[in-house]
Formats: structure tokens, C-alpha cells, sequence
């Protein structure tokens, strides 16, 4: 169980870095759709997503 969560985490970081999510609902809702149906919970809470949502905005600046 651990490794599945630490899939979801590390996949959210990926998400988050690549600079075309707009922050942590779009990962949330990528990683269901990816078959992480666990992401809503592990992502339930707010220093998560605050640091997702900063990585968002920090990729999409870089890209530009």
C-alpha cells in the first residue's frame, strides 16, 4: 500500500513540474483519470496541495 501512495505522490510531482497543470485539482483529477483513485485522498491536504500548486505556477513560468 505505501508504494501505491508513493506512486501517487511522485506522480503528482511529475504532473506538477511538467508545466501544463494548472494546480493540484487538475493533477487530482488527471491521476483518476489515470486510475488513481486513491489521488483525492493523498491529496487531501492543504500543505500538498499549497506545494503542488506552487510547482504548478513555477513550471508554467519556466516554460514560457
Amino acid at each position: 500500500m505505501r508504494r501505491k501512495n508513493l506512486e501517487v505522490y511522485q506522480a503528482a510531482v511529475r504532473l506538477a513540474g511538467s508545466g501544463k497543470e494548472r494546480d493540484w485539482k487538475s493533477i487530482q483529477e488527471k491521476l483518476v483519470e489515470s486510475g488513481y483513485r486513491r489521488a483525492p485522498d493523498l491529496l487531501d491536504n492543504e500543505k500538498i496541495r499549497a506545494l503542488l500548486n506552487i510547482c504548478c505556477e513555477e513550471s508554467r513560468k519556466s516554460r514560457k
